[in-house]
């Protein structure tokens, strides 16, 4: 007899079967059970040979096997589509892990139809998916849905509240003052103070309430008020606005230190579908800024038509933007005249006109305070300088115009910028204009807010060779201690102490003070808006030299001084 052991047959399929990552079984499609397992589907629920694989009455022997996608279903596996892939968590008390499964049909050792089953584990991608969802649409910080999850809740509440014809309502709550906090403590301790804030709204709503975070100090309520009635619904808007607000008062004990701030609520009301999702916000958010506009820690309901002056200041100031890109802008200028002897022009002023293509002439007292509420009066004041200096050296060869001066206002944003007195010297510098026939009005306030710095750049400008008056004076809080500090050459008496002159003693009090001031401190003094021979007369009377207004002339185009 032969002493060499049998030499057991090596099924390479077999290997490669049992050394796969995947779960891999046989189900006879007759009886049900699981004629085969892999390794892996062994090693993870054990001998699941023999056993059912689906819930069949008619099968009593051999309970299901409790780890198959399909046990608890009660439909027959034959019925089900072959060749498509189906994930299944599966909820076998050892191994609560989600697969994705795909089958196929084929014949057995014994020629009987069997199902083939591959099971491949994507726990980790499972769970991968579900952070990246929470990352998507939860806020980190406070744990609250974002706006991208507020989004869908509210496009849901819009159709609810179109179908069930009861109101709902947005609030939009911004923190007051949060910044502060932040610079002073610190964003971290802010992130604290967020997070608690987010906890007391949260528990002042309903389960069936959504609030949400949008970022910074930024929190947003939908509520369904379940009422028809929109005075009723406005009514229970209100309470919720008022719990935030008082919970939002009090105090917030953080790390032995104690934080105080409020809120203001923006309340947007809605019953059916006729706004759309970023209308609602809008409203939402626009009723909060009124809110930190009537005082902060208070709240207000949309209003229809602040929301209109809101949109037409948006739409002037695109507008404004293109007209400034498009050069729909035009300088005219209004002579300034000197009476000595006799009357004639030393200057004009440049006056700032808009002719619009679709609205024609809009007024200054319309377009400038967008344009400073815009930032941009930065390049439009730019632009007024350029065309100015352009101007003054075309009128170097005109014999009447030559000694002309051109005054300039200059807004407060431009004043401020750092890079202002080299973006002056650049101009004169490109048009090589003479820099003492531009002058810079600068308004009162503009000076008296930080006199020191004020003073540094009209130094600086001083030493360009520019010319500067104090424009409006006596309209601001005048401290006349600036006077005697800074290189001026002009005081520009208001037109609001002109235009009753003639009738009011203030005024003429007001009016000879400045004239006064200016003759003892060396200024020119011009008077604007002289509209009228008896107000020429009045101030020529009390010793005014220089004037301007509509009594010499309307601004005009230059080619028609």
């Amino acid at each position: 007899m032969s002493n060499t052991p049998a030499i057991e047959m090596f099924d390479p399929m077999e290997a490669i079967i049992n050394n796969t990552e995947a779960l891999v079984y046989v189900i006879d499609l007759t009886t049900y059970e699981i004629v085969y397992a892999n390794d892996r589907c062994k090693n993870t629920f054990g001998d699941v040979e023999g056993k059912a694989c689906y819930r069949v009455l008619q099968l009593g022997q051999n309970g299901p096997c409790d780890f198959c996608p399909l046990q608890q279903q009660s439909v027959d596996p034959l019925s089900l589509p072959i060749g498509t892939s189906f994930e299944w968590e599966n909820q076998n008390t050892i191994n609560k892990h989600h697969y994705l499964y795909t089958d196929r049909i084929i014949r057995w050792k014994n020629g009987q139809l069997a199902k083939v089953q591959v099971g491949i584990d994507i726990t980790s991608q499972k769970k991968l998916e579900s952070e990246l969802k929470n990352l998507t649409h939860y806020d980190t910080l406070t744990t609250l849905p974002n706006r991208l999850l507020f989004t869908v809740h509210l496009s849901n509440m819009i159709h609810q509240a179109n179908r069930s014809k009861h109101y709902a309502a947005i609030l939009f709550i911004d923190l007051d003052h949060f910044k502060t906090i932040n610079n002073t403590k610190g964003h971290s301790m802010g992130d604290l103070v967020l997070v608690e804030a987010a906890k007391r709204i949260f528990n002042i709503v309903r389960q069936c309430d959504t609030v949400a975070r949008f970022g910074g100090d930024e929190f947003v309520v939908l509520i369904n008020t379940s009422k028809e009635d929109k005075i009723q619904a406005t009514a229970d808007a209100q309470v919720v606005a008022e719990k935030i607000l008082t919970e939002l008062e009090k105090p917030f004990y953080i790390d032995d230190y104690d934080f105080r701030t409020s809120a203001s609520i923006g309340i947007a009301m809605f019953i059916d579908t006729e706004h759309s999702i970023d209308d609602l916000m809008k409203y939402a958010d626009s009723a909060m800024h009124n809110a930190k506009a009537n005082g902060r820690n208070t709240f207000r309901f949309f209003d229809p038509v602040l929301q209109k002056m809101i949109e037409e200041r948006a739409h002037m100031i695109n507008r404004l933007r293109k007209a400034i890109e498009n050069n729909f802008m035009a300088l005219h200028y209004q002579n300034q005249i000197l009476v000595n002897r006799h009357q004639h022009v030393v200057g004009v002023e440049a006056l700032l006109r808009w002719n619009d293509p679709e609205y024609g002439m809009i007024s200054p007292g319309e377009f400038i305070p967008l344009a400073e509420e815009s930032g941009l009066i930065i390049p439009l004041g730019e632009w007024i300088i350029r065309e100015a200096a352009q101007q003054l050296k075309i009128w170097e060869e005109d014999p009447i115009k030559k000694d002309w001066r051109i005054s300039v206002n200059i807004s407060y944003k431009q004043f401020e910028k750092e890079d202002f007195v080299s973006v002056m010297r650049a101009i004169l510098q490109e048009y090589k204009a003479d820099s003492k026939r531009l002058r810079l009005e600068l308004t009162e306030s503009l000076l008296i807010k930080n006199t020191q710095d004020a003073l540094d750049k009209i130094n600086q400008l001083k030493a360009l060779g520019l010319t500067l008056s104090i424009d409006d004076f006596g309209t601001g809080y005048s401290s006349l201690s600036y006077l005697k500090q800074l290189p001026i050459d002009e005081l520009k008496i208001d037109q609001s102490f002109i235009r009753d002159l003639t009738s009011n003693r203030n005024d003429v009090i007001i009016v000879e003070t400045i004239i006064s001031i200016g003759q003892k401190f060396g200024f020119e003094v011009i008077a604007e808006g002289v509209e009228t021979e008896e107000q020429y007369e009045q101030l020529v009377s009390m010793g005014c030299e220089y004037f301007q207004g509509y009594l010499f002339g309307r601004p005009v185009e230059p080619s028609y001084l």
